[in-house]
């Protein structure tokens, strides 16, 4: 089963509308989903979308920012992305960086994920990146 990529610009509506699917069939807070930030500056020679596709699940949501990638884990905690975002940067030989949020702990709607998401990334390592622009 391979993940399916979309646009950077596709992100924080994705975020929203699986959110408000979560809320329409009143499971929002019984079904977790997470976002995983990881980065191939390092990297630059992989394939990189096709390696992740074919790794991640098919409901998970792969999006490609410069060398960085975001990846939105339906039905997913926080331990579970902790395992999948571990898995990815040992495969890549990076030490290990907490750059995951989760919903609804860490925000509400998009908006305040990816914030959430940014300010970890800027606090673990030194790159600035912007999801809502």
């Amino acid at each position: 089963m391979s993940s399916i990529a979309f646009s950077k610009s596709d992100l924080s509506s994705l975020i929203d509308h699986h959110i408000a699917l979560l809320e329409r069939f009143g499971i929002k807070d019984e079904a977790p989903f997470s976002v995983i930030f990881f980065s191939l500056e390092d990297k630059k020679e992989l394939d990189s979308i096709e390696i992740f596709q074919r790794i991640l699940r098919q409901t998970d949501a792969l999006f490609e920012v410069d060398n960085h990638f975001v990846v939105m884990l339906p039905g997913t905690d926080w331990n579970g992305a902790t395992e999948v975002l571990s898995g990815i940067q040992e495969f890549l030989g990076q030490k290990p960086q907490d750059n995951i949020v989760t919903f609804p702990e860490d925000g509400e709607n998009a908006t305040e994920m990816l914030r959430k998401l940014e300010n970890l990334i800027e606090d673990n390592s030194d790159l600035i990146v912007t999801f809502n622009k």
